[in-house]
Protein backbone atom coordinates (compact mmCIF):
# COMPACT_ATOMS: atom_id res chain seq x y z
CA UNK A 1 0.00 0.00 0.00
CA UNK A 2 1.72 3.66 -0.97
CA UNK A 3 1.94 6.32 1.61
CA UNK A 4 -0.72 8.57 0.17
CA UNK A 5 -3.35 5.79 0.25
CA UNK A 6 -2.43 4.38 3.98
CA UNK A 7 -2.79 8.21 5.28
CA UNK A 8 -6.24 8.60 3.68
CA UNK A 9 -7.57 4.84 5.13
CA UNK A 10 -6.52 5.54 8.51
CA UNK A 11 -7.93 9.56 8.10
CA UNK A 12 -11.61 7.60 6.80
CA UNK A 13 -11.96 5.05 9.40
CA UNK A 14 -11.10 2.02 6.84
CA UNK A 15 -8.61 -0.24 7.23
CA UNK A 16 -4.72 0.17 5.95
CA UNK A 17 -1.73 -2.69 5.87
CA UNK A 18 0.03 -0.90 9.25
CA UNK A 19 -0.43 2.48 11.21
CA UNK A 20 1.07 5.50 8.85
CA UNK A 21 3.70 7.69 10.55
CA UNK A 22 4.04 11.84 9.67
CA UNK A 23 3.80 15.03 11.48
CA UNK A 24 0.79 16.85 12.06
CA UNK A 25 2.95 19.97 12.88
CA UNK A 26 6.22 21.70 12.18
CA UNK A 27 9.09 19.08 10.85
CA UNK A 28 12.18 22.25 10.86
CA UNK A 29 15.18 20.61 12.69
CA UNK A 30 18.76 21.88 12.61
CA UNK A 31 20.08 18.57 11.85
CA UNK A 32 17.64 18.64 8.72
CA UNK A 33 18.29 22.28 7.67
CA UNK A 34 21.98 21.53 7.96
CA UNK A 35 20.95 18.52 5.44
CA UNK A 36 19.23 20.68 2.79
CA UNK A 37 20.90 24.07 3.11
CA UNK A 38 17.34 25.42 4.00
CA UNK A 39 17.79 27.59 7.42
CA UNK A 40 15.12 29.41 9.54
CA UNK A 41 15.06 32.11 9.21
CA UNK A 42 14.86 32.25 5.11
CA UNK A 43 13.14 28.92 4.91
CA UNK A 44 10.04 30.78 6.76
CA UNK A 45 9.90 33.42 4.13
CA UNK A 46 11.67 31.90 0.62
CA UNK A 47 9.33 29.44 -1.03
CA UNK A 48 12.08 26.93 -2.54
CA UNK A 49 13.77 27.13 0.67
CA UNK A 50 10.70 25.72 2.57
CA UNK A 51 9.95 23.76 -0.01
CA UNK A 52 13.56 21.81 0.64
CA UNK A 53 13.28 21.80 4.26
CA UNK A 54 9.85 20.61 4.59
CA UNK A 55 10.57 17.92 1.51
CA UNK A 56 13.08 16.41 4.19
CA UNK A 57 10.76 15.23 6.61
CA UNK A 58 9.64 12.87 3.71
CA UNK A 59 12.89 12.09 1.93
CA UNK A 60 15.69 12.34 4.98
CA UNK A 61 13.14 10.78 7.83
CA UNK A 62 10.65 8.83 6.02
CA UNK A 63 7.47 10.55 7.42
CA UNK A 64 4.82 9.56 5.13
CA UNK A 65 3.37 13.32 4.81
CA UNK A 66 5.27 16.85 3.67
CA UNK A 67 3.83 19.62 6.23
CA UNK A 68 4.36 23.37 5.69
CA UNK A 69 5.02 25.69 6.73
CA UNK A 70 7.12 25.93 10.28
CA UNK A 71 5.61 27.81 12.56
CA UNK A 72 1.78 29.95 13.87
CA UNK A 73 2.25 32.90 12.63
CA UNK A 74 1.45 33.74 9.00
CA UNK A 75 -2.22 34.50 9.38
CA UNK A 76 -1.34 36.88 12.25
CA UNK A 77 1.00 38.75 10.41
CA UNK A 78 -0.94 38.66 7.34
CA UNK A 79 -3.79 40.58 9.13
CA UNK A 80 -1.51 43.11 10.32
CA UNK A 81 0.60 41.83 13.30
CA UNK A 82 4.11 42.56 13.85
CA UNK A 83 6.52 39.69 13.76
CA UNK A 84 9.76 38.73 15.03
CA UNK A 85 11.40 36.55 12.24
CA UNK A 86 13.22 34.00 14.84
CA UNK A 87 16.33 32.66 13.83
CA UNK A 88 18.08 29.33 13.06
CA UNK A 89 16.69 27.28 16.33
CA UNK A 90 13.53 29.75 17.00
CA UNK A 91 10.41 30.10 15.00
CA UNK A 92 8.89 33.82 14.74
CA UNK A 93 6.26 35.04 17.13
CA UNK A 94 4.01 37.93 17.40
CA UNK A 95 5.78 40.98 18.63
CA UNK A 96 2.81 43.22 18.39
CA UNK A 97 -0.72 42.57 18.11
CA UNK A 98 -3.54 44.18 16.64
CA UNK A 99 -5.16 45.89 19.49
CA UNK A 100 -1.20 47.54 20.98
CA UNK A 101 -1.48 48.85 17.13
CA UNK A 102 -4.63 50.25 17.41
CA UNK A 103 -5.88 48.77 14.03
CA UNK A 104 -8.25 46.05 12.83
CA UNK A 105 -7.16 42.97 11.00
CA UNK A 106 -7.13 42.70 7.02
CA UNK A 107 -9.19 40.53 5.68
CA UNK A 108 -9.92 41.47 2.44
CA UNK A 109 -6.82 40.76 0.22
CA UNK A 110 -5.10 37.95 3.19
CA UNK A 111 -4.31 35.42 0.31
CA UNK A 112 -1.95 38.46 -1.20
CA UNK A 113 -0.57 39.53 2.04
CA UNK A 114 3.10 38.67 4.43
CA UNK A 115 3.94 35.31 3.61
CA UNK A 116 0.40 33.84 2.56
CA UNK A 117 1.84 33.66 -1.24
CA UNK A 118 4.98 31.95 0.49
CA UNK A 119 2.84 29.28 1.58
CA UNK A 120 0.83 29.05 -1.58
CA UNK A 121 4.19 29.14 -4.18
CA UNK A 122 5.51 26.54 -1.64
CA UNK A 123 2.58 23.81 -1.98
CA UNK A 124 2.48 24.58 -5.93
CA UNK A 125 6.04 23.48 -5.76
CA UNK A 126 5.37 20.42 -3.95
CA UNK A 127 2.59 19.35 -5.64
CA UNK A 128 3.92 18.98 -9.04
CA UNK A 129 7.04 17.67 -8.27
CA UNK A 130 7.21 13.76 -7.75
CA UNK A 131 6.55 13.24 -3.93
CA UNK A 132 3.72 10.30 -3.45
CA UNK A 133 2.97 11.60 -0.03
CA UNK A 134 -0.19 13.93 1.13
CA UNK A 135 0.81 17.44 1.82
CA UNK A 136 -0.17 18.73 5.42
CA UNK A 137 -0.54 22.59 5.26
CA UNK A 138 -0.99 23.93 8.83
CA UNK A 139 -2.11 26.91 9.81
CA UNK A 140 -3.11 28.98 13.18
CA UNK A 141 -7.05 27.81 14.71
CA UNK A 142 -9.41 30.29 15.22
CA UNK A 143 -9.16 30.89 19.07
CA UNK A 144 -5.04 30.94 18.71
CA UNK A 145 -5.15 33.60 16.05
CA UNK A 146 -8.04 35.62 18.08
CA UNK A 147 -5.87 35.51 20.75
CA UNK A 148 -2.58 36.41 18.36
CA UNK A 149 -4.51 39.48 17.27
CA UNK A 150 -5.34 40.95 20.87
CA UNK A 151 -3.05 38.86 23.07
CA UNK A 152 -4.14 35.90 24.56
CA UNK A 153 -3.93 37.23 28.76
CA UNK A 154 -6.03 39.79 27.11
CA UNK A 155 -8.19 37.69 25.23
CA UNK A 156 -9.22 35.70 27.51
CA UNK A 157 -10.37 38.39 30.05
CA UNK A 158 -12.22 39.43 27.22
CA UNK A 159 -14.02 36.66 27.18
CA UNK A 160 -15.19 37.18 30.50
CA UNK A 161 -15.63 40.50 30.49
CA UNK A 162 -16.75 41.60 27.17
CA UNK A 163 -18.15 38.67 25.37
CA UNK A 164 -19.05 40.69 22.28
CA UNK A 165 -15.91 41.85 22.25
CA UNK A 166 -14.45 38.52 22.55
CA UNK A 167 -17.01 36.98 19.52
CA UNK A 168 -16.09 39.72 17.11
CA UNK A 169 -12.11 38.97 17.49
CA UNK A 170 -13.49 35.08 17.38
CA UNK A 171 -15.16 36.02 13.61
CA UNK A 172 -12.44 37.79 12.08
CA UNK A 173 -9.97 34.99 12.51
CA UNK A 174 -13.22 32.11 11.86
CA UNK A 175 -13.06 34.55 8.40
CA UNK A 176 -9.11 34.34 8.22
CA UNK A 177 -9.04 30.40 8.72
CA UNK A 178 -11.37 29.79 6.00
CA UNK A 179 -10.09 31.78 3.90
CA UNK A 180 -6.81 30.60 3.68
CA UNK A 181 -7.77 26.57 4.22
CA UNK A 182 -9.77 27.30 1.24
CA UNK A 183 -7.37 28.83 -0.49
CA UNK A 184 -4.72 26.12 0.06
CA UNK A 185 -6.78 23.59 -0.48
CA UNK A 186 -7.22 25.35 -4.25
CA UNK A 187 -3.53 25.53 -4.49
CA UNK A 188 -3.64 20.90 -3.97
CA UNK A 189 -3.13 20.51 -0.13
CA UNK A 190 -4.31 17.29 0.62
CA UNK A 191 -4.68 17.85 4.02
CA UNK A 192 -5.53 21.28 6.63
CA UNK A 193 -4.67 20.83 9.90
CA UNK A 194 -4.81 23.70 12.15
CA UNK A 195 -3.22 23.78 15.62
CA UNK A 196 -5.19 25.67 17.97
CA UNK A 197 -3.10 25.78 21.58
CA UNK A 198 -5.26 28.42 23.10
CA UNK A 199 -7.96 26.66 23.07
CA UNK A 200 -6.72 24.17 25.00
CA UNK A 201 -8.07 23.23 28.29
CA UNK A 202 -4.70 24.41 29.71
CA UNK A 203 -6.15 27.76 28.73
CA UNK A 204 -9.63 27.78 28.43
CA UNK A 205 -12.35 25.57 30.46
CA UNK A 206 -14.77 23.31 28.27
CA UNK A 207 -17.23 25.64 28.60
CA UNK A 208 -15.58 28.38 27.22
CA UNK A 209 -14.38 26.34 24.30
CA UNK A 210 -18.08 24.96 23.66
CA UNK A 211 -19.03 28.73 23.66
CA UNK A 212 -16.04 30.19 21.45
CA UNK A 213 -14.05 27.58 19.60
CA UNK A 214 -16.42 24.84 18.58
CA UNK A 215 -18.60 26.78 15.90
CA UNK A 216 -14.82 28.64 14.55
CA UNK A 217 -13.50 25.24 14.07
CA UNK A 218 -16.91 23.49 12.51
CA UNK A 219 -16.73 26.43 9.81
CA UNK A 220 -12.34 25.95 9.28
CA UNK A 221 -13.15 21.22 9.08
CA UNK A 222 -16.22 22.19 6.52
CA UNK A 223 -13.61 23.53 4.03
CA UNK A 224 -11.91 19.90 3.43
CA UNK A 225 -13.33 16.46 4.14
CA UNK A 226 -9.59 15.63 4.94
CA UNK A 227 -8.46 17.80 8.30
CA UNK A 228 -6.81 17.41 11.14
CA UNK A 229 -7.11 19.16 14.39
CA UNK A 230 -4.21 19.31 16.79
CA UNK A 231 -4.87 20.96 20.28
CA UNK A 232 -1.94 20.84 23.12
CA UNK A 233 -1.46 19.91 26.24
CA UNK A 234 -4.56 17.58 28.35
CA UNK A 235 -7.25 17.30 25.74
CA UNK A 236 -9.05 14.97 27.15
CA UNK A 237 -12.05 17.55 28.71
CA UNK A 238 -12.59 18.80 25.27
CA UNK A 239 -12.45 15.77 23.29
CA UNK A 240 -16.07 15.01 22.82
CA UNK A 241 -16.50 18.04 21.61
CA UNK A 242 -13.48 17.95 19.38
CA UNK A 243 -14.79 15.17 17.91
CA UNK A 244 -18.21 16.99 17.13
CA UNK A 245 -16.27 19.70 14.99
CA UNK A 246 -16.01 17.32 12.08
CA UNK A 247 -12.45 17.36 11.74
CA UNK A 248 -11.46 13.53 10.05
CA UNK A 249 -8.35 13.34 12.70
CA UNK A 250 -7.74 14.67 16.13
CA UNK A 251 -3.51 14.84 16.84
CA UNK A 252 -3.25 14.48 20.78
CA UNK A 253 -0.38 14.87 22.94
CA UNK A 254 1.09 12.74 25.19
CA UNK A 255 -0.65 14.20 28.53
CA UNK A 256 -3.84 12.52 26.61
CA UNK A 257 -5.09 9.06 27.85
CA UNK A 258 -5.95 7.28 24.46
CA UNK A 259 -8.33 4.57 26.11
CA UNK A 260 -10.46 7.55 27.52
CA UNK A 261 -10.23 9.59 24.45
CA UNK A 262 -11.13 6.47 21.63
CA UNK A 263 -14.14 6.08 24.53
CA UNK A 264 -14.97 9.96 24.31
CA UNK A 265 -14.88 9.86 20.24
CA UNK A 266 -17.08 6.67 20.49
CA UNK A 267 -18.26 4.96 17.42
CA UNK A 268 -17.35 7.89 15.18
CA UNK A 269 -15.22 7.60 12.40
CA UNK A 270 -12.01 9.90 13.69
CA UNK A 271 -8.79 9.02 13.76
CA UNK A 272 -6.60 9.68 16.45
CA UNK A 273 -2.97 10.72 15.77
CA UNK A 274 -0.10 10.86 17.64
CA UNK A 275 1.16 10.87 20.68
CA UNK A 276 5.09 10.44 20.93
CA UNK A 277 6.31 12.91 23.41
CA UNK A 278 8.27 15.80 21.41
CA UNK A 279 10.37 17.17 23.99
CA UNK A 280 10.51 14.50 27.08
CA UNK A 281 11.28 11.36 24.31
CA UNK A 282 11.64 12.67 20.78
CA UNK A 283 14.22 15.40 21.80
CA UNK A 284 15.91 14.57 24.58
CA UNK A 285 15.28 10.72 24.45
CA UNK A 286 17.39 7.66 23.13
CA UNK A 287 16.70 5.89 19.90
CA UNK A 288 15.31 2.84 21.84
CA UNK A 289 13.20 5.07 24.17
CA UNK A 290 11.73 6.49 20.84
CA UNK A 291 10.97 3.08 19.30
CA UNK A 292 9.47 1.77 22.76
CA UNK A 293 7.38 4.86 23.02
CA UNK A 294 6.09 4.30 19.68
CA UNK A 295 4.94 0.88 19.66
CA UNK A 296 3.44 1.71 22.86
CA UNK A 297 1.45 4.48 20.97
CA UNK A 298 0.19 1.98 18.00
CA UNK A 299 -0.77 -0.83 20.95
CA UNK A 300 -2.67 1.52 22.48
CA UNK A 301 -4.89 2.39 19.46
CA UNK A 302 -3.29 5.23 17.54
CA UNK A 303 -4.39 5.36 14.12
CA UNK A 304 -1.56 7.56 13.14
CA UNK A 305 1.19 7.67 14.53
CA UNK A 306 3.11 11.07 14.79
CA UNK A 307 5.18 13.55 17.20
CA UNK A 308 2.61 14.45 20.28
CA UNK A 309 3.34 18.03 19.83
CA UNK A 310 5.57 20.57 17.28
CA UNK A 311 8.97 19.52 16.76
CA UNK A 312 11.81 20.88 18.51
CA UNK A 313 14.50 22.07 16.17
CA UNK A 314 17.35 20.94 18.70
CA UNK A 315 15.53 17.13 17.88
CA UNK A 316 17.79 14.75 16.43
CA UNK A 317 17.46 13.19 13.21
CA UNK A 318 18.37 9.58 14.77
CA UNK A 319 15.02 9.77 16.87
CA UNK A 320 12.80 11.00 14.30
CA UNK A 321 14.42 7.99 12.19
CA UNK A 322 13.28 5.57 15.00
CA UNK A 323 9.50 6.91 15.15
CA UNK A 324 9.13 5.74 11.36
CA UNK A 325 11.06 2.53 12.08
CA UNK A 326 8.47 1.73 15.13
CA UNK A 327 5.94 2.32 12.41
CA UNK A 328 7.41 0.38 9.77
CA UNK A 329 8.94 -2.45 11.86
CA UNK A 330 6.58 -5.71 12.57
Amino acid sequence: MEARERVYRSLSGEKADRTPVLSVTQTGTLELMKATGAFWPDANYDPKQMVELSVAGHTVVGFEAIRIPFCLTVLAEALGCEIEQGREDRQPAVSKTLFDQGITPKLEGLVDRGRVPTIMEAIKNIKSDRYKVPLIVGFEGPTTLAGQMMGVERFCLTMIKKPDEASKYIKWAEEACVEYAKAAVREGADIIAPADPTASPSVLSPKMFEKYSKDPLKAVAAVHPRSILHICGNALPIIAHMAECGFAGLSVEEKVDLAAAKKAIGERKIALIGNVPSAGVLLNGSEEEVFREAKKAIAAGVDVLAPSCGIAPRTPTRNLRALVRAATSP
